[in-house]
């Protein structure tokens, strides 16, 4: 038995990726590491909850691997998910991720009051300058 289904794809233009993501949500942030093992470059991931702010993409880290591999390498991608109704999207975004410095930045940004899913202490904050932004929508017919 075959699945008839059709799937449809568009591209999303940066602004609609941009829509996509929103103010808020869960993604994925994709590092490069060097295997301590074999010394080659790895990819690692993590499950992030994000901030929309400025075209920027922000989060909050507690010490650790995440922190650790991104002082090492700061190039960095994100990806997120969704859908509206039948329409689902996913948008991709590469560029680098970074400390934020400066308190009235920080909390000018909304970061600090942004709801974590993981209840450890999470003070270290982080942008990502975004580079390239990509997305599509796609639908199940």
């Amino acid at each position: 038995m075959t699945d008839e289904r059709q799937s449809t794809n568009e591209q999303l233009s940066p602004e609609e990726c941009w829509k996509m993501l929103g103010d808020d949500g869960i993604g994925r942030l994709a590092t490069v590491v060097v295997d301590p093992v074999t010394a080659e470059p790895a990819p690692d991931i993590f499950p992030i909850n994000y901030l929309v702010h400025e075209n920027s993409i922000l989060f909050r880290s507690a010490p650790g691997t995440k922190l650790m591999e991104l002082a090492a390498q700061s190039a960095v991608a994100f990806e997120a998910d969704g859908h509206r109704g039948r329409k689902h999207w996913s948008v991709v975004a590469r560029g680098h991720a970074n400390r934020m410095l400066f308190d009235e930045t920080i909390e000018a940004s909304g970061i600090v009051d942004m709801h974590a899913t993981h209840p450890s202490d999470k003070w270290n904050y982080l942008q990502i300058t975004v580079d390239v932004i990509t997305g599509i929508h796609f639908k199940q017919a």
